[in-house]
């Protein structure tokens, strides 16, 4: 696998998207087969399936509301093959700076839905679809915006119309 790179976000998302891509996030499904005693390896968030890397990022109901809403805010029809691989691995047919910042969004999120099935795990805090789909606008907007200093992004086109932004 080539090396991942986008300079829109932080550095600990491009490891966290290299460590997904890789299978390498300790979902409850991975502790169990390195011998971790576990209450359940089922979803924390749904409780209706196994906790695999894809479903914990992918398939999850409630993911699956964040994915496709993330969709709908860029104006896009989600895959009917959707995978983390695709998802997350390359960019759109679009231009190089379309495609860096469709893959900054991409990976934000993908970072945010870990972060929230961590806080469900650790602090038994249960999230909210609209208000993750808002951070993740709001996170991904400020870590492209703050790595675009010769470009100005504006917060309201970046709700309304981010698929215009160039970078």
């Amino acid at each position: 696998m080539s090396t991942l790179r986008n300079n829109l976000i932080l550095k600990k998302v491009e490891v966290f998207v290299w460590r997904v891509l890789k299978g390498r996030i300790p979902v409850l499904v991975e502790l169990e087969k390195r011998g971790v005693d576990l209450h359940s390896v089922r979803c924390p968030n749904c409780d209706n399936d196994i906790e695999s890397v894809c479903h914990s990022l992918l398939s999850c109901e409630r993911v699956r509301d964040v994915w496709n809403r993330i969709f709908d805010w860029w104006n896009l029809p989600r895959p009917p093959n959707l995978n983390l691989s695709s998802l997350l691995g390359s960019g759109q047919n679009g231009s190089v700076s379309h495609n860096r910042v469709w893959q900054a969004v991409m990976w934000t999120c993908a970072y945010l839905v870990w972060k929230y099935r961590n806080e469900k795990v650790f602090k038994n805090k249960v999230w909210n679809v609209p208000v993750a789909v808002c951070e993740i606008q709001a996170k991904s907007f400020e870590w492209v915006s703050r790595r675009c200093e010769e470009t100005r992004i504006d917060w309201n086109n970046w709700l309304h119309n981010p698929s215009s932004i160039v970078v």
